[in-house]
């Protein structure tokens, strides 16, 4: 992951010339009387990337903590409802036929029980491909291991194209029995002519599963030649499940890392939010928008029951930690299995719909931004909008006290223009709101907007500065109420690629943002 930090002293030195170290100590919400108030413009310092992997990480919601720390939460690729550890790197990958008359396997070792293996299985569009799954305890070597007894096997007969397929150590495949830890082979057999499995053109394994992958009992690696033909090395895409689930897929979720020295170096990326199974939101969790006071974190999302990833809505749920566990916002409270959108559009099937939300709190409100995005009454326009709904922050249940304050940032005319993060900035008292226009082209620019009560915005520049082409789905730091606040340093991140470009292989960029007096 290659990182640059060129400027960052630079940009943290301006930013505590140009700002007094005035903050409100009670997180009241309200801008300290005594501050000099004055207008500033947001300029971007070099930055680096935090993310370079062959899938995205974007929409960027990012709070700077009293001890200067930060919480990024991020969009990426979803998964199954299964909870577990791919044997495999990344999500680029290509078909790997298994056809009538060849194995393919897969050998790893795994250090806890596990409920079953689930793997990722094309059938070229067919509806009539079958095939054998079997598991063995690994013994000394592949031959050796399955000339003996599976511990257990599964026929698949007509399985659907694309489908995560399980094999579990109980014959009734119900998951009440585990398999122990250990070293294993599974083994795909007497397949018909279209039935096969995706393969991870990344060789490598996810660190201590070690696995290896076979075909015709011949290790995949770089010079692997099966009947005079070169094979494409490789890593078949599995799962080891430690949770059990639907094999139902779903588009996004939200990972969410924790920096102590300002985004230089990470921790790890947890899932921190994902779809409920069966629910409104089971498609897909993405465009995190996240607020804290009160004693909780809120997130904002972007989900739809639309196949078609249109006709969004919005959706909150509430946590005691930045990582989750999270409550949903159930329609009248918080919990339970049925999430329902806090924020309902009601459109037709070409709409994006509402979602991408912000979160502000400022004298005793919340202030919910979103996404309104969908064809005009004429259906000759299509319009891009930000709107805006307020509710009273002391109320436990403020999504349900939600009222609309109609459109506040009208885009059209612009060309691609994204999502947009607001922000208060207490230096000059107004709301501040930034998103991408002409989004990933290499024309790309971030527009600013400003308001003083947070309702009628104005076109106020772009960001200047060092910018990546290619950008979209910007988001800039505040506070946990989302206020830029006096003498403290701030961030930019954003998703970006250059040309040629492949939808959703996006690096994830990092800067330092100094709000500059003009």
């Amino acid at each position: 992951m290659a990182r640059y930090i060129t400027g960052l002293p630079v940009f943290a030195a301006l930013a505590a010339t140009l700002f007094s170290c005035t903050k409100d100590p009670q997180g009241s919400g309200e801008t300290p009387p005594e501050a000099e108030v004055y207008d500033v413009a947001p300029r971007a310092g070099q930055g680096w990337d935090i993310y370079t992997g062959t899938g995205y990480r974007y929409g960027a919601s990012i709070i700077v903590n009293d001890d200067s720390s930060v919480d990024l939460w991020l969009a990426a690729p979803g998964g199954t409802f299964a909870e577990g550890y791919n044997t495999y790197l990344s999500e680029e990958q290509e078909a790997q036929p298994l056809g009538e008359g060849r194995t393919l396997a897969q050998s790893f070792e795994f250090q806890e029980e596990f409920v079953c293996v689930s793997i990722y299985c094309p059938s070229w569009n067919s509806t009539r491909e079958s095939f054998t799954l079997s598991i063995y305890a690994w013994d000394t070597d592949y031959g050796t291991t399955v000339s003996a007894e599976p511990a257990a096997s599964v026929r698949f007969e007509n399985y659907r194209d694309n489908s995560w397929l399980k094999i579990y150590a109980d014959e009734a495949q119900t998951g009440s029995v585990k398999f122990p830890a250990g070293k294993y082979l599974w083994v795909m057999s007497d397949g018909t002519a279209n039935s096969g499995i995706w393969k991870c053109v990344d060789p490598g394994s996810a660190p201590g599963i070690n696995a290896v992958s076979w075909i015709d009992g011949h290790e995949i690696d770089e010079k692997t030649v099966i009947d005079g033909q070169e094979v494409t090395p490789g890593q078949f895409r599995s799962m080891i499940c430690t949770v059990d689930g639907s094999s139902d897929i779903y588009w996004d979720k939200i990972v969410y890392m924790h920096s102590s020295d300002g985004g230089r170096s990470w921790t790890d990326e947890v899932t921190s939010l994902r779809p409920t199974e069966g629910s409104r939101d089971a498609l897909s969790c993405c465009d995190p928008g996240v607020a804290r006071w009160g004693g909780y974190y809120y997130i904002g999302y972007t989900s739809t029951e639309n196949s078609s990833g249109n006709l969004n809505q919005v959706y909150i749920a509430r946590s005691t930690a930045p990582d989750g566990p999270w409550e949903k916002w159930n329609g009248s409270g918080w919990g339970g299995d049925d999430p329902q959108p806090a924020v309902t559009y009601e459109g037709t099937i070409s709409d994006f719909g509402a979602g991408e939300p912000c979160i502000v709190v400022l004298d005793g409100t919340v202030y919910l931004y979103y996404s309104w995005n969908g064809w005009d009454s004429g259906l000759s326009d299509y319009v891009a909008s930000t709107r805006l709904s307020t509710a009273p922050a002391d109320s436990p249940d403020w999504p349900a006290h939600l009222e609309s304050r109609g459109t506040v940032i009208d885009k059209s005319g612009m060309q691609a223009p994204d999502h947009t993060d607001v922000k208060y900035v207490e230096q000059s008292r107004k709301f501040v709101a930034i998103h991408a226009v002409e989004r990933d082209t290499d024309d790309s620019y971030i527009q600013i907007w400003e308001s003083a009560d947070g309702i009628d915005f104005e076109m106020a520049g772009r960001v200047e500065g060092s910018l990546c082409k290619g950008i979209m789905n910007a988001g800039m730091s505040g506070d946990g109420m989302g206020h830029v606040r006096p003498g403290t340093v701030q961030y930019l991140c954003y998703a970006h690629s250059d040309a040629p470009r492949t939808w959703g292989h996006w690096a994830t960029w990092w800067s330092p943002l100094v709000w500059e007096r003009f």
